[in-house]
């Protein structure tokens, strides 16, 4: 019996196509991953120019009442914003309450209080993209004392 192999020809075009195929796979995923990174940093940028300017934010009355604390904000800038950030004595508990204000929207917003709470600061959240943020340069302190 003799034993035949493939031609030289046949094997070079094989591992060209391999290698083509190989290279465009690389190139796509990596592709992917570059344009996420820049669609994901385009809306931290958003983010930061929003929160810079068209953010606004204001406590117009906090108080604990029972168990609760209750905290009317005023999204006093206009640009809406998809929550607030709220740290109890400075970070000592925090809640993220998902509630959107559009631009001149007064709500009351509740959270479960803490023993001893003395203040609470409310930080605007907002949404650019698909990319959470918040606005920590826009927050509000008030003393519930």
């Amino acid at each position: 019996m003799k034993k035949r192999g493939i031609s030289p020809l046949i094997a070079t075009v094989l591992l060209i196509g391999f290698a083509v195929i190989i290279a465009v796979s690389v190139w796509l995923w990596y592709s992917n991953i570059v344009t996420s990174q820049f669609m994901k940093q385009g809306a931290l940028s958003q983010i930061q120019t929003d929160c810079l300017s068209d953010i606004e934010l204001q406590v117009i009355n906090a108080g604990i009442s029972g168990t609760n604390i209750n905290i009317e904000i005023k999204n006093s800038g206009n640009k809406l914003f998809n929550g607030v950030r709220i740290l109890i004595n400075d970070g000592e508990k925090v809640d993220s309450i998902k509630e959107m204000f559009n631009p001149s929207d007064q709500k009351t917003i509740s959270v479960p209080t803490i023993t001893g709470a003395e203040s609470v600061s409310v930080m605007p959240m907002i949404v650019r993209q698909g990319v959470p943020g918040t606005c920590a340069d826009k927050k509000v302190k008030y003393d519930l004392t």
